[in-house]
């Protein structure tokens, strides 16, 4: 993990954080520009929205122009917590007869879950061919302010698959340390609100690392990505660092699920993954693969299937995959149940403290029938949640309760009721491609990057053994506070850094 100065929140530092109404317009439209100019000159850009098949025509990620406030004490905390975070959900992920409980009312009625539960299975029954995982994480957080002002770090997600935007957060960073030069802060205050920066390497190393222990040098790294892709250079930047850290050994390639029904083979007999009947596959990065469009048909079940059959190492195994949703989330929230995996009281404690109230619908008790009845008269109150990575789906303020109404029993297994959190709100200025900056009040969510690499002690794997457990990048993304669907892909949020106070 990066070294992190060790102090509590210093007011100090917040007093020097610009008063950005009061900035002359000049200077902000100065600003700007230089903001843009810099974000193409060092790849902080995306494809646009009529061209997400080529980076021809790219323009700037959408991001702040300031690096947002943030208590450093919660920032500090979400790192000081990560690592027994992966290691987490790392066990979680080979622990089949806990995710086979918990997702049996959901695969009912979630044909997507269901696929991954069946593909989970059929690993199990196979033997285990591949011992080893790695896990990229991105943990996301927000810095809940209740009535009195107090704040605290609420988890709102943990994404295991398709950690991204790793390579913008940190090009984030450094535009902003250079914007808050512009304005004359005091570089011993930029020091200590802005802490050096690198998920991509993070992300990066992790895949070169298991690549190496793979030990077969000629065998690639597979990028599983999707057709129209925006993203493609937060993508690329984390191939150009697998090219420098292995001296570009480590061959990387980039295919759809789609693509990989034809193209990838599985043998039978010694369970290699081979890609056009010649290059072996060494590991499998997905960037693809989270949501149900990114598997049209059974043809695509099929491929991944195939990828998880093989001894290919897997970012990450179905495993992780399926560890990864609300279900599990929401059940984890439940007495003793993370205890069965952290045995460290104190660090379990301290998790405990940054989950927000959730709750299951499958069960139709008393306790139950009260949340419904609770989230129906206060929608406001609660976020109704299925179980897709990203926030995809997810219902706020009437549709709550409008959902509920609709529900019967069995779809109503498949989502979670999660506490609202209400952020803290801080001004900042919002750029957007071709459009003019906004200071506006925004909400940020914190994520943190991590990655481990091991293999666990489970049927005939008798000793659990963590190699890398790494936990180094961060990258807040805001938006509006009045916004509360949608990402930075979708146009909703922007790349943002925090200003730690």
């Amino acid at each position: 993990m990066d070294e992190m100065p060790i102090r509590n929140n210093d007011d100090s530092v917040l007093k020097y954080y610009p008063k950005l109404e009061l900035i002359d317009g000049k200077l902000i439209k100065q600003l700007v520009e230089d903001t843009i100019d810099w974000a193409h000159a060092h790849g902080m850009v995306m494809r646009t929205a009529i061209t997400t098949d080529r980076s021809d025509i790219c323009q700037t990620a959408p991001c702040t122009l300031f690096p947002s406030p943030f208590p450093y004490n919660l920032f500090q905390e979400a790192m000081d917590i990560q690592r027994t975070f992966s290691l987490l959900y790392f066990r979680i992920s080979w622990d089949f007869d806990f995710l086979i409980k918990s997702h049996a009312e959901v695969v009912k009625t979630d044909d997507f879950t269901r696929h991954f539960v069946e593909i989970f299975n059929a690993v199990r029954t196979s033997n285990f061919c591949q011992k080893k995982t790695l896990l990229i994480q991105r943990n996301d957080y927000m810095c809940h302010e209740d009535s009195y002002g107090n704040r605290s770090l609420k988890q709102i997600e943990v994404n295991n698959i398709a950690a991204s935007m790793g390579s913008l957060a940190e090009r984030a960073t450094c535009v902003h340390k250079r914007t808050l030069e512009t304005v004359q802060l005091p570089s011993k205050i930029i020091e200590r609100a802005i802490l050096d920066n690198h998920p991509t390497v993070t992300i990066a190393r992790g895949i070169y690392e298991a690549w190496y222990d793979f030990g077969v040098p000629e065998a690639i790294v597979l990028f599983v990505v999707e057709d129209a892709n925006r993203n493609q250079i937060d993508q690329r930047h984390v191939e150009y660092c697998i090219d420098e850290l292995s001296n570009r050994n480590a061959r990387c390639l980039r295919i759809t699920l789609t693509d990989g029904a034809k193209r990838l083979k599985l043998n039978e007999t010694n369970h290699h993954l081979v890609l056009d009947n010649i290059l072996r596959v060494a590991v499998v990065y997905f960037r693809a693969g989270y949501s149900p469009s990114n598997y049209p048909t059974e043809m695509e079940w099929t491929a991944r299937r195939i990828i998880e059959l093989s001894d290919a190492v897997k970012c990450p195994w179905i495993g992780l995959q399926l560890a990864n949703t609300k279900k599990v989330q929401q059940v984890l929230s439940e007495n003793g149940v993370l205890e069965k995996y952290i045995t460290d009281d104190k660090m379990c404690a301290r998790i405990r403290q940054t989950f927000a109230g959730m709750w299951g619908l499958e069960n139709d008790d008393e306790k139950t029938q009260r949340i419904i009845q609770d989230a129906i008269a206060h929608p406001e109150k609660f976020v109704l949640k299925p179980q897709l990575e990203g926030g995809g789906g997810n219902y706020y303020g009437k549709e709550v309760a409008e959902k509920l109404k609709t529900m019967n029993r069995d779809e109503m297994a498949a989502y979670i009721i999660m506490e609202r959190i209400t952020p803290m709100v801080v001004k900042n200025y919002v750029i957007r491609p071709q459009e003019e900056p906004l200071l506006m009040d925004v909400v940020g969510e914190l994520g943190v990057y991590a990655y481990l690499y091991g293999s666990a002690a489970v049927d005939n794997i008798i000793v659990e053994n963590i190699m890398k457990n790494h936990v180094s990048g961060h990258i807040i993304r805001s938006k509006d506070k009045s916004v509360d669907k949608g990402g930075v892909a979708i146009g909703a949020a922007v790349i943002d850094s925090p200003y730690l106070f």
